[in-house]
């Protein structure tokens, strides 16, 4: 008698386009084992997680706020802060509770939701939780979320962890998902720069563009740009390393983008955009200090001899240090290392 496959409940985020991304990758990978529904927080996501995750059950939860609530800004060091005292958390929190127990989940996977990862668990539901990139030590509820987790994943390489993070014995990290690519084709001259921050782009472009450095810019709104005339631009890509083909790239520390950019060979030059627990600025600090890229805080930027000084710096980079965060013997490490963790926790 063949044994029935074991049902996965998978939490998609919808902030940034980097959580849809890793799902379409993780999510085909927890299918040879498992029967796998998709559960969301945003109405608005819908679509977006139809297309790129066709043709799979989709749950979408209640909100938690109310009209009230929206827009509130947050500490992230205080105990559920993200969830307000209120009748929405109420029905949300049952609806989760109560699909649980109705289609009796073998386990959940919960994409940086601590709210959901403590809830899972209160249900006796065996949790899988990706890592939030940062100092997640002042918020309790990540700190609890992390200790109620079975195990947590990461999907970079260990390298770009703090040596202080206190879950290392339980984190799982993935490295790059993404294959090593091959970057001998295309070397061609001046920066590329890839960041959603128009005031980032102007602000490189003021200060190179005066000693004719060519200059390819990818990503913010071509309306607050200012140098188009002189630069060459692109909205979106579907590659990044194909269009941003220079050695040299400014860039921002989103986990996707250093990843990509990192197993493509690049140089890179990070100017984080701020994000909770600092996540990003976390990345660029630890990568600056194992010589793996320059940190370009965008405070220094008014000063256009810091990006300057930070393009000179960026020659001193240590490729080697690069090389050694991907496994070069496997070009699906990662998928190996996720499949285990399914096969450990869940089956």
């Amino acid at each position: 008698m063949n044994k029935q496959k074991p049902k996965i409940l998978f939490y998609i985020h919808h902030h940034g386009k980097g959580h849809l991304s890793r799902a379409q990758l993780l999510i085909p990978i927890i299918e040879k084992f498992a029967h796998v529904t998709l559960i969301i927080a945003q109405d608005n996501f819908l679509p977006a997680v139809k297309c790129a995750l066709p043709e799979r059950k989709i749950v979408t939860l209640p909100s938690k706020w109310s009209s009230s609530d929206v827009g509130k800004k947050r500490t992230f060091d205080t105990a559920f802060e993200g969830v307000p005292l209120s009748a929405q958390s109420t029905l949300r929190t049952s609806f989760f509770v109560n699909h649980l127990q109705k289609e009796a989940y073998d386990g959940f996977i919960s994409d940086v939701s601590a709210e959901l990862t403590i809830y899972a668990r209160g249900a006796g539901i065996p949790v899988l939780m990706q890592r939030h990139s940062g100092d997640i030590s002042i918020d309790p509820t990540q700190v609890f979320a992390y200790q109620c987790a079975n195990a947590l994943y990461a999907p970079y390489p260990r390298q770009l962890e703090a040596d202080d993070y206190a879950f290392i014995g339980k984190t799982r990290f993935l490295g790059s998902l993404t294959n090593r690519k091959n970057n001998s084709a295309h070397h061609y001259n001046g920066i590329s720069i890839v960041h959603s921050d128009h005031e980032v782009i102007n602000a490189i472009c003021e200060a190179l563009l005066p000693i004719e450095l060519p200059i390819t810019a990818i990503g913010s709104e071509r309306s607050q740009l200012h140098y188009l005339d002189k630069i060459t631009y692109y909205e979106k890509v579907s590659d990044i390393t194909h269009s941003a083909n220079t050695d040299i790239i400014f860039c921002s520390g989103g986990n996707n983008t250093l990843c990509e950019l990192l197993a493509a060979g690049k140089k890179l030059i990070v100017i984080p955009e701020p994000r909770p627990y600092e996540e990003q600025t976390a990345k660029a600090i630890r990568l600056s200090d194992i010589n793996a890229a320059v940190h370009l805080p965008k405070a220094e930027l008014a000063n256009g001899e810091n990006i300057i000084k930070a393009l000179k710096a960026s020659n001193d980079i240590k490729t080697d240090t690069i090389n050694d965060m991907f496994d070069t013997s496997s070009s699906s490490a990662w998928e190996q290392s996720f499949e285990n963790l399914i096969r450990e926790h869940f089956l």
